[in-house]
């Protein structure tokens, strides 16, 4: 027993282990997407930026110029405006204009080998609005990188004069230029953050580890003692524990069929360990009596229910149990005890036990009689149905009990046992990580 034991802890810590080993990679490296993702898009921001202001810069240097040409020549004199224009063209500039206080275009030049393309430039760029400050607009056009730029032309009192305006195409050299180093800072930030995700990774993992090993034993001593607790009582009450076994591998096969959670499974694997523990508060006169037991006798005995609730009513960790052994001698038709309660009143999970507790229950041998056949217990249970039992529930088990009861019934002692701890790993361990 204790060698299968420590086999079925190894074989757990194991899987757990391996989760963990998933769980840390999946993380980091989602990490490292997004933040590889976020460092990506703020280079190429920056960069793209970078690219603007020196267009915006160029017009800067430029707009001194314009000023004096626009004060001192006019509007009617053209020729001189495009004059100081002409230069921009040399300077990766495809187009630039000036434009008055009123929006009208003064004077505008432009690189011959770009019309089809200035066409598009023009469709973007055409209204010329008084700003107070710089503007700049980045777009692809034509598979090229273009700066539309509009720079206000002021005298010195800061009157508005007129705008700039203009189309910065990037050249193939700074393009190729912006690019590299934007892939090679891109580059670095992916590579530091690798190492460091590598570098964290072991670390993690050992952390993890260590918190597990200490959850897990934790939660395998709760377990072992809620199996101690329920194994006592019911040794007490009917001198076998196996009957504790059963009806929670019975349970946990019929909640699967219903389609619960793993959550309420795990209640329910609890419920069905202490369904009985307030036995543990009935007098052996009364819960050992072999012979019917009277009004005020049967009184006490129901008074167990109320026990069980005070025992786990304090602990977190038993607290899942509540209502398998608050509500499990509820009946369907509201006649059971203690609150009365009637169909879908009564919690799911008592619902639910309470036709495996009484199956088992049949199907068992007891001091006061002989164990009945699969088709007399379920005859039985139909009896109750609607009444006892809900309807829709008892049909569903009535369906697995046919493969169940063969397969459970036969196994005794530490088969029983080992087989059990193995569905409770599966929802208490495995499923944790």
């Amino acid at each position: 027993m204790k060698a299968s034991n420590q086999t079925s802890r190894g074989t757990t810590r194991k899987r757990t282990f391996q989760g963990i080993h998933r769980m840390v990679a999946k993380r980091l490296f989602t990490a490292w997407a997004v933040l590889s993702l976020a460092a990506g898009g703020a280079y190429a921001y920056f960069e793209m930026r970078r690219v603007e202001q020196l267009a915006v810069e160029l017009a800067m240097s430029a707009s001194a110029s314009l000023r004096w040409h626009l004060a001192d020549v006019g509007a009617s004199h053209t020729a001189s405006l495009k004059a100081a224009l002409e230069p921009l063209l040399g300077e990766s500039y495809v187009h630039a204009g000036v434009a008055d206080s009123d929006g009208k275009v003064v004077a505008e030049v432009w690189s011959a080998q770009q019309e089809a393309w200035l066409d598009r430039s023009q469709e973007k760029q055409s209204t010329h609005k008084t700003i107070t400050g710089a503007v700049q607009n980045t777009l692809w056009l034509a598979r090229e990188l273009v700066v539309q730029v509009s720079v206000p032309l002021q005298n010195s009192n800061g009157k508005s004069m007129g705008v700039f305006f203009g189309d910065y195409k990037v050249d193939a050299r700074t393009r190729q230029m912006a690019q590299a180093q934007m892939v090679r800072n891109i580059s670095v930030v992916l590579l530091s953050i690798l190492i460091t995700a590598l570098a964290l990774y072991p670390v993690i993992v050992g952390l993890n580890r260590g918190v597990t090993v200490l959850s897990h034993d934790l939660i395998r001593s709760n377990i072992e003692l809620m199996e101690v607790l329920g194994s006592a009582i019911a040794k007490r009450d009917s001198d076998t524990d196996l009957h504790n076994y059963r009806v929670c591998l019975y349970s946990i096969h019929f909640a699967e069929s219903l389609g619960l959670s793993e959550r309420a499974i795990r209640s329910v694997i609890t419920g069905a360990f202490l369904h009985d523990v307030g036995k543990i508060g009935i007098t052996d006169a009364i819960l050992l009596k072999p012979a019917k037991l009277t009004e005020a006798e049967f009184s006490v005995m129901k008074s167990h229910v109320q026990l069980g609730k005070d025992i786990v009513a304090e602990s977190s960790v038993l607290g899942d149990a509540r209502d398998i052994i608050e509500f499990h001698h509820e009946k369907f038709d509201g006649s059971g005890y203690q609150m009365g309660l009637k169909g879908e009143q009564i919690p799911l999970a008592a619902r639910l036990f309470a036709i495996v507790d009484v199956f088992d229950a049949l199907t068992s041998h007891r001091p006061y009689k002989k164990p009945f056949s699969l088709e007399d217990a379920k005859c039985i249970l139909s009896e109750g149905s609607g009444t006892h039992f809900d309807p829709r529930l008892l049909a569903v088990f009535e369906k697995i009990s046919t493969d169940l009861y063969p397969e459970i019934s036969a196994l005794t002692g530490e088969k029983l046992k080992a087989m059990l701890r193995d569905r409770v790993n599966e929802y208490f361990f495995e499923g944790q990580v």
